[in-house]
Order: structure tokens, then sequence, then C-alpha cells
């Protein structure tokens, strides 16, 4: 679209709906991804804005409206469960979004927290260390996004010893987050379900989601993405001169507890996989001789080649293991060029 139109379109908007103006203009350009065959969450949510609940003050704070759609799908499936009766939980609650909506809505709820001094629920409680003492239909869990926020002795007292916000390394903030999802999850009612938001974070270059690096437990039913507003880092300024990818997204996965006794989960595994000391049917003779070149700069002698993969398991399960490298080489010729007589190079740069 040319910028006049969208210049005319903005002065258009902000006579008709002053400050709110790009609010508008957001829902509706989300609409066809938030609302689809008639029904208003699907696996995309957005809320331009915020809506009444909790503290907008309280960094780290969801929109009531997550809150909200979560509970209304969770109600639609439980219809055995008179609301009366259906039991919300939320047991990192922060400055009480979920209490708010659950009175808005009628439900009961219950809030636990790390802090001692909260306003509405139950202060103190070290969701490492102590029990769940309510058994939920619905958890609603917004955990730390590792250190991105600390909030004990920031938002609330004195820093504390099992705040996930202050876990010394993210392995150890995914290790206690694993133990506190499974000792919540076993807490619900049959037929409960439990929901995560979570969000991505990038920490001196390196980027971690913590979605995919938690586990998963119980049946999967969905994983939302939601996008974010508001956040105090799209004000920055970055003296980085590198390019990366700003986070906009968060993500909620939402688990059933179908069964009271077998409990399936997963974990992520992780590894590393040494190209010149293992095989694999996915590994062919042309991406194991680029990455050895990759390794030598970009340019090798066949008896280097030879030297450097002799030692592989595909040269010893094949005796003509040089006569493979040298008809995989001519087989590739975009990918390899000839300097000289026996010396090749790879036609990128390195």
């Amino acid at each position: 679209m040319e910028k006049e139109k969208i210049r005319k379109a903005e002065e258009l908007l902000r006579k008709e709906f002053g400050s709110a103006w790009k609010e508008v203009v957001q829902t509706i350009g989300l609409s066809e991804l938030t609302q689809c065959v008639g029904k208003d969450l699907t696996s995309f949510m957005a809320f331009p804005s915020r809506e009444e609940g909790g503290k907008n003050t309280w960094r780290g704070n969801c929109s009531p409206e997550v809150v909200r759609k979560i509970v209304n799908y969770v109600q639609q499936c439980l219809t055995f469960r008179k609301k009366e009766d259906f039991l919300l939980l939320d047991p990192m609650c922060g400055s009480g979004t979920s209490g708010d909506v659950a009175r808005q809505m009628g439900i009961q709820a219950v809030q636990y927290d790390l802090n001692p001094k909260l306003e509405d629920g139950v202060g103190g409680w070290n969701a490492l260390r102590d029990e769940v003492e309510d058994n939920a239909d619905l958890i609603f869990l917004h955990p730390p996004y590792h250190s991105i926020i600390r909030y004990s002795g920031n938002m609330w007292g004195k820093p504390h010893p099992d705040d996930l916000s202050r876990c010394e390394t993210y392995q150890e903030f995914i290790e206690k987050l694993n133990l506190v999802v499974k000792k919540l999850f076993f807490s619900l009612r049959r037929q409960g379900f439990m929901a995560v938001l979570v969000g991505d974070i990038r920490q001196r270059g390196e980027f971690h989601s913590i979605a995919d690096d938690m586990m998963t437990i119980g049946k999967m039913k969905s994983w939302i993405v939601k996008g974010q507003f508001h956040c105090t880092s799209s004000g920055r300024s970055y003296s980085s001169q590198k390019p990366f990818i700003p986070i906009v997204t968060e993500h909620l996965l939402l688990f059933q507890k179908e069964d009271c006794l077998i409990i399936p989960f997963s974990y992520r595994k992780n590894g590393t996989f040494h190209l010149l000391q293992e095989d694999s049917s996915s590994l062919t003779w042309f991406d194991l001789i680029r990455a050895v070149m990759e390794s030598m700069g970009g340019t090798a002698k066949l008896n280097e080649l030879y030297q450097a993969l002799e030692e592989h398991p595909k040269a010893k399960k094949n005796q003509y293991y040089r006569d493979r490298i040298r008809a995989c080489i001519y087989e590739h010729k975009s990918a390899f060029q000839t300097n000289k007589r026996g010396c090749y190079r790879l036609k990128y740069q390195v």
C-alpha cells in the first residue's frame, strides 16, 4: 500500500477515534486471525487494548483477556462441571489478574505467589517446596521468563533463592520450571486443564524458546501464539550492529489431564552430532565432504580429504571410499571448483 494512502488513513482515523486509533486498526487487522469459523479462540491471540484486570504497572503482566478466553474454552469442554464448582488456580499470580477475571466471570479462583505480601490470595507460597492445597479445573501458569524481569528484590521484597527469575543459568531455570509444571499438573482434577504462558528470550546473543525447551505433560490440546503489545523493550534503541529478529510473540501451551493415574510427558533431548565421528542415513557423502572442506577454509587437496575421512564410519564400510570421494566431487560440479590438479575449493565463500 502506498505511503500516502496510509498517511491519509491515519489522519482520518485520528480525527474519528483520537488516541485510540491505533488500537482500533490493530483489532480490525487481527480479527481474521483471532476469530475464525465462529470461534473467538484460535491458535493466535492478540489484545492491543489491555482491558481491566490486574495492574498495568506490574511488569510482565498479561492481558486479562488471555485468562478470560482460556476460562471460557475450558468451561465449554467441562460441561459436567457446574459453574459454582469450577475452580481456577493461578500459582504465580503477580498483581492478581486471574483473580480479577474470575470475579468478573462469577467463578471461584485461588491465587498463590512467592510474594509474602500478596494483596489477594496465599502469599509466600513456594512453588518448588510447598504443596498445592487446592485442586483446580484450570491452572493458569505465567512464570517469569528466566531473568528478563527479576521479581523478588525488585517488584517486591528481598531477593529470594527460590524465585525462578533469579536462577543463575537458563538450564537451572528450565529444570526448576519443569518441576513446578509436574507438581501443578499432578494437582489438577481429572479432565482438568493447565495453560502455561511463556515467551522467547534473547540474552547475550543467545536465543531461547521456553515453550520449546520446557517439558510437555498430559495431552497437548493446543499451542497458541500470542502477539505482544506495549512491551518496554519495544521503545529501546540497540547499539549492536549485528542483525537480530525482535521478539514480539509469546506462547500459550494448553495441556489436559485425561487420566488420573497414567500421565504422559516428554522432555526435549539436547545433544551434538559430530560429523567426523558419526554416521547417519541423513548424512550424505556430499554434505560430509562439504563440511570437511568448510572446516579447512573452503579449499582442500584430495589427499587431505582422504586423510580426514579415512576413519569415518562411511569409509570403514566402503573399502573404495577414496573413489567415492572423487566421484562425489565429480557428481557435484556446481558445488566444487578445481584450483589445480588434485586441489578443490567450494564455490561459495566460507
